[in-house]
């Protein structure tokens, strides 16, 4: 359910999660959600579908990022998604400010 899911394709997660019983707040090998991954993107309509099914804004991946940090630029030649930081600080996620990519 992570990075498979192009973005904004809010369709194909509600089908994950309501119909075929996914859990929102699985984890892959590097500890990050469904939610690190749409944030990472920027996709605001995903994350807010992500919440309302219950998923976790204070996961922290093994890296130590949270959900906002994903937003925040994560990696070099990736933008920080200001909407999407601010959506996530709102809902409650912690930000670290530590912008790779700035």
């Amino acid at each position: 359910m992570h990075r498979h899911v192009p973005e904004s394709w809010v369709s194909s997660v509600r089908y994950l999660i309501e119909e075929l019983g996914a859990d929102v707040n699985a984890r892959d090998h590097n500890g990050y959600t469904a939610l690190h991954h749409a944030a990472a993107r920027g996709d605001n309509e995903l994350i807010l579908y992500l919440v309302s099914q219950g998923a976790d804004v204070s996961a922290v991946s093994r890296r130590g990022q949270t959900v906002a940090d994903m937003a925040n630029g994560p990696v070099q030649r990736i933008l920080p998604f200001l909407s999407t930081v601010a959506l996530l600080e709102g809902l409650g996620s912690q930000n670290n400010h530590n912008c790779v990519a700035c």
